[in-house]
């Protein structure tokens, strides 16, 4: 075998050694030093103007805590590791504590290639959430203990406030959750803002890190000892943000806290997240992450790959993988349409699909020639698109496009989706093939929703090929839907609950081959799968074992519950002999749809299948 020359190349850092294929830059000499509390970040952007495309480069943080800041110059947010048309890059963290501070981002892939962030753990000094515990409620005021130490605050003219690095803000009263104090769970039959307008009310001091909260409207009534989120920002700015970027690797991430999701893939090709967690950090006492879903993929292709991610404390789900429906607001000619301002994830030259809206089923191609954004008032509103052919005639308002040419398939294995986060688990809505195997899901709301949203989010699109299998879904739902309300987390263990509403047993489907198999479901309550519109259904070889852990409450009191579905086959489940639903309720169904064994169907009419 031939041998590779070793080229030293001598520069003014002594941190270069480099070979034919690789160099090795030493963030130390680049006067960032482990400790110290120094901002980092200069030195991060000098090392990344330092790299070549042509060669792979490492930026090596020897193990230790380095320290991100924001400029003061800086009227937006900062980003730590900002790589613009990077390629063959890696980030190696050896294990390092990086801590941030203020208003900052993580990092930010725009238009790169081939880059690995590795080996190292992120926390803020400190985070945009506080966090309380329940010392004592009365029907007029409730007591809490807070840290001062590690959540300062004030109460100014009788209101509370807290204080951060450059910031001094309220409670955000929309998403903060209760969480048991020895479990770390969010307490069953809670859900968002469980403790109404608390924070809006009078506060008073009364020492010792206690503070008293007068009046306030409450969804529930707290239990001394339970902890309540108190977050002061919402979606400010993504934590590691990939976009337009390719062949990404995220590896052996420790991700504390983020001010909005924790990783956000938008118009990127393969992306992989190989244990890689959002989690609360128990060394500190918390019982929050981030700020938002702990990863969220939009308008992506190629593969996206999650694998042995252990997520805790978010704010909202543990991963959502989907498309953007595009609403027409206007037909201008038979070449161009007006969007709302959802129509910033297309690009020319993509492929779309039109849908009508009253089908939604994919129709049509056309390719976008042109995208021109549309002000008023020198306010974003949309966007113009024109096509390269003729649209249809009878096109209107109201019906949609999805991009054909943006959308990845999914591949979920080895993951622990746990009941220590708001909301959901996994949301998947894309054409391509989806794979969810060997995870344990333990959630608070429902473990798997697939939707596919044109009324609301508007994330697209229809599946075609999700295949759920051998995972253990346990004591799913004990924040699922107890009455009906949209806000609450979920119906079944698994929730298919598209846009698209069947009107008659004639109605074509919106999801296909959705297959559900040799999983173990323990449950404490009936409903374990409720599915709106899908052809090819298949829930068999399944083990179904109930359990008493909670008492039953949610509102679907079946075992299945099914709305203009057709081809359904429920087949060869092992059923404990103490879960005795037995009941499959359809609507919009003819009997001929469904094949079971071991349940009983009934048709019904006028059932409540639609959130409000």
């Amino acid at each position: 075998m031939r041998n590779k020359a070793l080229i030293v190349s001598v520069t003014v850092f002594s941190a270069y050694l480099t070979t034919a294929a690789q160099t090795i830059l030493q963030i130390t000499d680049f006067n960032c030093k482990a400790g110290g509390r120094n901002n980092c970040v200069p030195a991060v952007q000098a090392a990344l103007a330092t790299c070549n495309d042509n060669d792979s480069t490492i930026i090596m943080f020897p193990k230790g805590r380095y320290d991100f800041w924001p400029s003061s110059e800086n009227q937006g947010f900062e980003v730590g590791f900002d790589l613009k048309e990077k390629k063959n890059v890696i980030i190696e963290g050896n294990g390092s504590e990086f801590i941030f501070h203020g208003n900052m981002q993580i990092a930010m892939l725009d238009e790169c290639e081939q880059v690995t962030l590795r080996n190292f753990s992120v926390d803020w000094e400190r985070p945009y959430i506080s966090q309380a515990e329940i010392l004592h409620v009365t029907d007029g005021y409730i007591d809490m203990k807070i840290d001062s130490e590690k959540y300062p605050y004030v109460i100014e003219k009788g209101k509370i406030l807290f204080v951060g690095e450059g910031w001094k803000l309220p409670v955000i009263l929309t998403y903060n959750n209760l969480f048991d104090q020895v479990t770390k769970e969010i307490v069953s039959q809670s859900w968002d803002a469980p403790l109404g307008d608390t924070f809006e009310q009078e506060a008073e001091y009364l020492g010792n890190d206690i503070v008293r909260f007068y009046g306030g409207k409450r969804q529930v009534t707290p239990s001394p000892g339970n902890i309540v989120t108190l977050f002061h920002a919402r979606y400010m700015t993504n934590g590691i943000h990939i976009r337009k970027s390719k062949n990404t690797v995220l590896q052996n991430l420790v991700i504390y806290h983020a001010l909005s999701h924790g990783v956000l893939g938008e118009m990127s090709e393969n992306i992989t997240m190989d244990n890689t967690s959002m989690t609360v950090n128990e060394a500190k006492g918390r019982v929050f992450s981030i700020v938002a879903d702990a990863s969220h993929f939009l308008n992506c292709k190629g593969v996206i790959k999650v694998e042995n991610c252990a997520h805790t404390g978010m704010g909202d789900d543990f991963i959502n993988v989907h498309g953007r429906n595009v609403i027409i607001q206007k037909v201008e000619d038979r070449h161009t349409i007006v969007t709302n301002i959802k129509g910033y994830c297309n690009q020319i030259g993509d492929e779309m699909w039109l849908l009508r809206q009253n089908k939604a089923q994919r129709g049509e191609i056309y390719i976008i020639e042109t995208i021109t954004p549309v002000y008023q008032d020198q306010k974003l509103i949309g966007y113009r698109i024109s096509f390269k052919t003729d649209l249809p005639e009878d096109i209107k308002p109201g019906d949609f496009f999805e991009n054909k040419t943006w959308t990845a398939s999914l591949e979920l294995r080895g993951c622990r989706i746990l009941k220590r986060h708001r909301a959901r688990g996994i949301l998947v809505t894309t054409p391509q093939k989806v794979v969810i195997e060997n995870n344990y899901f333990r959630t608070a709301g429902t473990a798997i929703l697939i939707e596919g949203d044109i009324d609301h989010w508007f994330e697209s699109g229809a599946n075609t090929n999700v295949q759920i299998r051998n995972n253990v879904f346990e004591d799913c739902l004990t924040s699922g839907n107890r009455d009906g309300d949209r806000w609450q987390w979920g119906d079944a263990v698994i929730t298919i609950t598209p846009s698209h509403k069947p009107t008659s047993e004639k109605t074509e489907p919106y999801h296909q081959n959705i297959w559900i198999y040799n999983n173990t479901f323990k449950v404490f309550d009936a409903p374990l799968l409720r599915a709106r519109s899908v052809r090819g259904l298949r829930f068999t070889n399944n083990e179904v074992l109930k359990t008493t852990s909670y008492q039953p409450y949610l509102w679907q009191k079946s075992a299945f519950l099914f709305d203009g579905c057709r081809d359904v086959l429920i087949w060869d489940n092992h059923l404990d002999v103490n879960y005795i639903t037995r009941d499959v309720l359809i609507e919009h169904m003819k009997r001929s749809d469904i094949k079971t064994k071991g349940f009983k169907v009934i048709s019904v009419k006028g059932m409540k299948t639609y959130l409000n």
